[in-house]
C-alpha cells in the first residue's frame, strides 16, 4: 500500500523544519549571550534596519504576517524598547516605525550571532550547491506568493 503523503520527503515539512531548528538555535544562542530577543523580533529589527521607516503594514508585508501577529510582534518590540513609532515624514497622519538607538546597539552582537548560526547551518555545503539551494527558495516564496488560495 502506498503512503497517502510522504513527510519525510517533503519540502513543506522539510523547509518548515529547518525554519524551527534554525530559528530555536538562534534565539538559544541570544539568550545564552544574555539578549532576549526571538528569530521573529531580530527578522524585523533587520528588515527595519534596511528599509526604515516602515508603517505597521508595510513591516507585515515583507515579513508575510497577518494584521494580528505583526501587531502582537511591534508591540512587543516597541515594550522592549527596540522600536518606536514616530509620524511618517511623507504623511503625518499615519505612524511609521523607526529602530531605537538601543535596538541598534543590539544588532552588532545579534549580527555576530546570526551570522554563526549561518556558519553552522551551513556546514558541508559547497557555495555552487548553497547558491543554486537560495535560488530554488526564493523561486518557492514567489510561486506560494502567486498563488491562489
Amino acid at each position: 500500500m502506498q503512503k497517502l503523503y510522504d513527510i519525510k520527503n517533503s519540502m513543506g515539512h522539510l523547509t518548515g523544519l529547518a525554519s524551527r531548528l534554525f530559528n530555536n538555535l538562534l534565539a538559544s544562542r541570544f539568550h545564552a549571550a544574555g539578549i532576549d530577543m526571538t528569530a521573529e523580533q531580530w527578522g524585523a529589527i533587520v528588515i527595519l534596519m534596511n528599509m526604515e521607516p516602515l508603517s505597521q503594514g508595510q513591516l507585515g508585508e515583507q515579513l508575510y504576517l497577518d494584521k494580528s501577529s505583526v501587531s502582537r510582534l511591534t508591540t512587543g518590540l516597541e515594550k522592549r524598547g527596540w522600536v518606536m513609532r514616530s509620524k511618517d515624514p511623507d504623511d503625518n497622519r499615519k505612524k511609521v516605525l523607526i529602530v531605537t538607538p538601543s535596538a541598534r546597539d543590539l544588532v552588532e552582537r545579534c549580527s555576530d550571532i546570526a551570522r554563526s548560526v549561518l556558519h553552522d547551518a551551513e556546514q558541508g555545503l559547497q557555495a555552487d550547491a548553497l547558491a543554486a539551494q537560495k535560488a530554488t527558495l526564493t523561486q518557492i516564496i514567489s510561486n506560494l506568493r502567486g498563488a491562489a488560495p
